[in-house]
């Protein structure tokens, strides 16, 4: 017994005809490319002004809490001469922010690792004190 594979043959006319596929014009293609490469571009830019600048980090080094404040104690990179504006908060238990105060600092004699000791005082028992954010002070009114 041997097994014979054949296609199956339609009816001519009866499911239309195949086709060949078609072929994108050059000037299409390019511009496809242009706009695809702008769209990244902008992406790309906008995920640098976000992430990629490592001026103006902070991070928290110790905090002690109270009763109705939190002391927190942060470190804050700067570059020469710069300014920064940061966001402190606290939260309670529950995760609820309970205190918030925005910090003006300035670089120290060691720009790189500027610390800065802030008592922050809260509507509650906070439980933790952060950092938020930091941003150069002149990018404040474009905030």
């Amino acid at each position: 017994m041997t097994a014979e594979t054949t296609h199956p043959v339609f009816p001519p006319g009866r499911y239309g005809r195949q086709r060949a596929p078609r072929r994108v014009p050059r000037p299409v293609k390019a511009t496809v490319a242009v706009v695809l490469l702008v769209i990244m571009t902008f992406v790309g830019f906008r995920l640098y002004r976000a992430y990629g600048e490592q001026d103006y980090s902070a991070s928290v080094s110790r905090f002690t809490t109270a009763d109705g404040a939190v002391d927190v104690e942060f470190v804050v990179r700067l570059p020469e001469g710069g300014q920064a504006t940061c966001v402190v908060r606290a939260r309670n238990e529950a995760g609820t922010e309970i205190g918030r105060a925005t910090v003006a600092v300035t670089a120290g004699t060691e720009p790189g690792r500027t610390v800065v000791r802030y008592h922050l005082t809260t509507t509650g028992r906070p439980v933790t004190g952060e950092v938020e954010r930091c941003y150069a002070r002149d990018a404040e009114t474009s905030r």
